[in-house]
């Protein structure tokens, strides 16, 4: 007959008793506030009671991504309104220049200048206002003579003719200025002056107006005039200025 081994377990149909008298049943380590790890407190998970956003940051949610979507289509549309638009500068081209009385001696300049110029909007779409055109000679860096010309409407592709007339009359000037003015009317018996024109344009389209101002260099603009005279005119043919 067979011994049975005094270690086996007897298999009936009941589980053996858990933990087994040779186990010691491990509790969990307690946290710092003294719960188990799972043991939290009581929360409530029903999202009918779930807590209410705050009204005021909604609002200022809702406002802040209506005013995002309302620059996006407002740059939309002003963009696709100036690809067909196409605003332009105007053109500037002076004519004719002459200059009488001109006269530098013991550091006092006189003269007269006459200047014809020529205004063309290049827009086929857009009209033009100049509002008070400033318009100067200068020598180098120096301002000789300044005035202003009267306000004028211009539609689209028209072509404006301005006369202005600048004088000084014994206004002092350095000594360098005088010196570089007769030596350039002894080696090119010509005198070259820059001729500058500013002016706030309003560009027109319908009901769109949009104002700036616009500045035109007209550089380098040769006069004849041989030391011995006091008058010449416009050396070459219309000279086309440059807008910005």
């Amino acid at each position: 007959m067979q011994q049975q081994d005094p270690n086996s377990r007897p298999a009936t149909g009941y589980p053996y008793p858990y933990p087994y008298p040779n186990q010691q049943q491990q509790q969990p380590p307690a946290s710092a506030n003294g719960y188990p790890p799972n043991a939290y407190p009581y929360q409530n998970h029903n999202p009918y009671h779930a807590p209410h956003p705050d009204p005021r940051a909604v609002l200022i949610r809702r406002l802040f991504i209506a005013l995002m979507v309302f620059i996006l289509i407002f740059g939309l549309i002003l963009f696709i309104f100036l690809i067909i638009v196409r605003p332009q500068l105007p053109t500037v081209y002076i004519n004719s220049l002459s200059l009488s009385n001109f006269n530098v001696s013991n550091n006092q300049l006189a003269g007269n200048w006459d200047l014809r110029l020529r205004f063309q909007n290049p827009n086929s779409k857009m009209s033009l206002y100049y509002d008070t055109v400033l318009c100067a000679v200068r020598y180098g860096d120096d301002t000789l003579s300044e005035t202003r010309l009267q306000p004028f409407d211009q539609g689209t592709k028209d072509q404006t003719p301005i006369n202005a007339t600048l004088s000084v009359s014994g206004t002092y000037v350095e000594g360098r200025l005088a010196d570089s003015i007769g030596k350039e009317r002894a080696e090119k018996g010509s005198v070259e002056f820059d001729v500058r024109l500013a002016s706030l344009v309003t560009f027109r389209y319908g009901v769109y107006r949009r104002r700036r101002y616009v500045m035109v260099y007209c550089d380098d603009v040769a006069v004849g005039v041989p030391g011995n005279s006091s008058s010449g005119k416009m050396v070459g043919s219309e000279k086309r200025c440059k807008s910005y």
